[in-house]
C-alpha cells in the first residue's frame, strides 16, 4: 500500500516513505486472524462503568444473509461481538492522509468543517441501507510512518501463566511482530500435568504471528511437595538470568514487563534507549502514576510500565539474585529489584518519561484524550478497559499520529484511535492543555505525573464515539469504527462513525 504523499515536500523520499508503508501495512495486516484486532475482552463502556462489548442487551446472533447482501463494511458491522444494536446511524469519512514534515504533534490541528456529514440508518438485520453511503472526502495532515528497523539489541522477559500469555498474543504481536526482538516467557504452571500446557506449541502459535518467543520453565522449584507455591514475583526477578542467559553481543537492553505492559510501537521506545549509554550500570524506568502508590511501595521501577537493564547492571546483579531475593524488604518483583540494584551495585533510577504504570482504575478517557505520547501502558484489560491493538493500530499509517488531537469545527475533537468526542456546550469552554480527571479518585495524588486537571465532565457536557475495532481491508485501505453505545433499555441505537484511511 502506497500513501499519496506530497511531491514537492518529498521528491527524493516518496519511493522509499512508498515501501516504508507497504511493509508496515503487510505486518499489521497479518499479524491477527480475520483482519481485526479486537481483542475478545475488550470493552465499550462510554462512562468508566466497566462491562463487555458482548452486551446482554444486544443480539447474540444474527440470520444469516445470501452472499451479496451486505457491502463489505457493513458485514464487517454485522458481527456479533462487536456487540451493536440492530439498528445503528452510520457515518462515514474517507481519510486522505497528507504527509507533512513540518506536522506538530502537541498541538491541536484546527480544521474549520465538521467531522460527521451523514448519517445513514442501517438495520444489520437486514442489511438494508442507500446503495450508496456517503463516504466524504477528508484530508488530513499527519506525519510519516515510522521506518521499519530491526530491534535485535532488545530482549524482553516476563513471568506469567500458560493461559495467560496464550491470551497475551494479540497485543505482544502488535508491538513485536517483525521486530527481531526476543520474548523470553517463563511460564510459572509449566509443570502443570494438563496436556495443553505445551510450551513448544505455543511458541509455534507465536512464530505464526511474526514473533520470536522463548517459552521456557522457571528456575526456581520448591524443595518439597509440601513447600507453598513459588509466587509469580519471585519468577519476574528471576528472568534476570534468563535474559542474561540468552544475551549476545548484540544485546543492549533487557527490558522486564508484566503480560500487559503493552507498547504502541517499538520505534519512539528504542529511540529513548538510544538516549542511554547502555555500556554503563543503568536502570531505566518509571515511577507509579500514583503518588499513593510511590508512598506505599517506595520509590522504584515499577514493572507494569516496562523495567529497562542495561547489560552491565544485569551482570552485576547476576552473582546475587537469590540473596537478594531472601534479603528484600517487600516481596514483589519490582522491589527485589530494586533492593538488590541499590544493596549490590551503584546504579540509581533513571526515569524514562512516557513510560506509564497506570494505577488507575475506571474511565481513562481523560488520559487517552489528552495529547499524551505514551510509550508504554498498563493495565489496560484488567484495572480498566481499553482495545489496544486496534487502538495502537494506525501507527502503522502515520507513526506519531496515535493519539494526535484534531479539532473539527467548534465543537468536536478527534483523539487519533482512541475517541471521536462531541462538546455540545462547544470546545472553547475546554482547557485542552489540562487532562481531565476521568479516572476513579484522580484527585491530588496524579498533581505530579498528569497535573494540573480539570474537574470530569458530565455526560450532558461530553458526548464520546470510543474506537471499538480496526481493520486492514482487502483493498488494503485501513478502517477505524468509533462507536457511541445508546441506551439499549430506552430504546436507543447505537451510532458508528467509520475512517476510512485510503491508499492510493
Amino acid at each position: 500500500m502506497v500513501i499519496k504523499l506530497v511531491p514537492q515536500r518529498f521528491p527524493k523520499a516518496l519511493p522509499v516513505l512508498g515501501a516504508v508503508v507497504l511493509l508496515i501495512f503487510f505486518l499489521t495486516a497479518t499479524r491477527l486472524r480475520h483482519g481485526s484486532f479486537l481483542p475478545s475482552s475488550v470493552s465499550t463502556d462510554q462512562n468508566g462503568k466497566g462491562g463487555s462489548v458482548q452486551n446482554k442487551n444486544r443480539p447474540m446472533q444474527r440470520p444469516k444473509l445470501a452472499p451479496g447482501t451486505c457491502l463489505p463494511e457493513i458485514e464487517f458491522l454485522r458481527r456479533v461481538e462487536l456487540g451493536l444494536s440492530d439498528k445503528i446511524a452510520y457515518s462515514r469519512r474517507c481519510v486522505k492522509p497528507i504527509l507533512d514534515p513540518k506536522y506538530d504533534r502537541d498541538t491541536v490541528a484546527n480544521i474549520t468543517h465538521p467531522l460527521i456529514t451523514h448519517r445513514t440508518t442501517v438495520d444489520l438485520n437486514s442489511c438494508s441501507h442507500s446503495d450508496f453511503i456517503p463516504c466524504d472526502h477528508l484530508p488530513l495532515s499527519v506525519p510519516a510512518p515510522y521506518p521499519h528497523k530491526t530491534y535485535d539489541h532488545i530482549t524482553f522477559g516476563v513471568a506469567s501463566s500458560f493461559e495467560r500469555l496464550s491470551d497475551s498474543l494479540p497485543a505482544f504481536a502488535h508491538w513485536l511482530a517483525g521486530t527481531g526482538a526476543l520474548l523470553v516467557a517463563v511460564v510459572s504452571d509449566a509443570d502443570s500435568p494438563d496436556p495443553k500446557f505445551n510450551l513448544t506449541a505455543l511458541e509455534v502459535k507465536y512464530r505464526a504471528q511474526g514473533v520470536t518467543a522463548s517459552f521456557i520453565p522457571p528456575i526456581l522449584k520448591k524443595e518439597s511437595p509440601g513447600d507453598p507455591d513459588i509466587t509469580v514475583e519471585r519468577h519476574h526477578f528471576m528472568l534476570i538470568r534468563n535474559l542474561l542467559d540468552v544475551a549476545t553481543e548484540k544485546t543492549k537492553w533487557l527490558g522486564i514487563l508484566d503480560d500487559d505492559t503493552f507498547f504502541p510501537s517499538m520505534y519512539p521506545l528504542d529511540q529513548e534507549l538510544r538516549k542511554h549509554d547502555h555500556k554503563k550500570s543503568l536502570w531505566l524506568g518509571a515511577l507509579s502514576d500514583s503518588f499513593s502508590s510511590v508512598k506505599n511501595w517506595g520509590y522504584m521501577a515499577y514493572g507494569g510500565a516496562g523495567v529497562f537493564l542495561s547489560k552491565p547492571l544485569a551482570q552485576e546483579m547476576n552473582p546475587h539474585l537469590k540473596e537478594c531475593m531472601d534479603e528484600a524488604t517487600i516481596d514483589t518483583g519490582d522491589g527485589f529489584l530494586r533492593d538488590c540494584i541499590y544493596t549490590r551495585t551503584h546504579a540509581k533510577l533513571t526515569q524514562v518519561p512516557g513510560l506509564h504504570q497506570h494505577d488507575t482504575r475506571g474511565d481513562m478517557s481523560g488520559f487517552f484524550e489528552s495529547g499524551v505520547r505514551p510509550l508504554s501502558v498498563h493495565h489496560w484489560r484488567s484495572w480498566y478497559e481499553a482495545p489496544m491493538p486496534a487502538m495502537a493500530s494506525v501507527t502503522g499509517i502515520c507513526g506519531d499520529c496515535f493519539l494526535g488531537r484534531h479539532r473539527f469545527a467548534e465543537d468536536t475533537l478527534l483523539a487519533n484511535g482512541y475517541s471521536i468526542t462531541q462538546y455540545p456546550e462547544g470546545l472553547h469552554k475546554i482547557d485542552l492543555d489540562r487532562m481531565e480527571g476521568t479516572w476513579r479518585n484522580p484527585g491530588r495524588d496524579f498533581d505530579f505525573s498528569y497535573g494540573p486537571l480539570r474537574d470530569r465532565l458530565s455526560p450532558e457536557q461530553k458526548k464520546s464515539y470510543r474506537l471499538l475495532d480496526a481493520e486492514v481491508t482487502k483493498s488494503g485501505a485501513f478502517r477505524q469504527i468509533y462507536v457511541y453505545k445508546g441506551n439499549a433499555e430506552e430504546g436507543e441505537s447505537d451510532e458508528v462513525v467509520e475512517l476510512l484511511w485510503e491508499k492510493e
